[in-house]
């Protein structure tokens, strides 16, 4: 498991030979792409955002899951999005940050079934923002120390 660094625009991440990709964010359970980060999405992929919406609200205890979602444009852009549903407005940080884990082992269990995804020799790759900063208010450190606990998975995370 590496945690590395990209300083650029998330949405411009392209992986090597073609291979699909996975751009991560947090998500809320109640089905809103409201802000942030999720707002950007939202924009971009108008029909995933649908999906998602409707997920949340035909599914319960949501906190600690994924939901791996086709890009609208898939079938040009090879784009997967992973919702991390790591809150619903009710939890404290470190409870987000103990939710972000569950939710990306989640992930990895997921993506397992994936074929030729973008991946660092035998570990599959997460591109995402700093989940969980923004909008929800969790420290980096915080969510940080939960990414270096998933085994499954390599992260590049994307700054301004």
């Amino acid at each position: 498991m590496t945690v590395k660094y990209i300083t650029g625009d998330l949405f411009r991440h392209t992986a090597q030979a073609g291979k699909p990709i996975v751009l991560a964010h947090a998500c809320n359970t109640g089905g809103s792409w409201g802000g942030g980060i999720a707002a950007v999405f939202r924009k971009k992929f108008p029909q995933a955002n649908s999906e998602y919406s409707n997920y949340c609200h035909n599914n319960t205890n949501l906190l600690g899951k994924s939901l791996l979602l086709k890009a609208d444009d898939f079938t040009d852009t090879n784009i997967y999005i992973a919702c991390l549903f790591t809150s619903d407005f009710n939890q404290s940080p470190e409870q987000i940050a103990s939710y972000t884990y569950k939710s990306l082992e989640h992930l990895a269990t997921q993506l397992q079934s994936v074929s030729d995804i973008e991946s660092n020799g035998p570990m599959k790759v997460v591109n995402m923002p700093k989940i969980n900063a923004g909008i929800f208010g969790v420290p980096w450190e915080l969510t940080k120390a939960e990414l270096e606990k998933v085994a499954d998975l390599d992260f590049n995370v994307y700054i301004l």
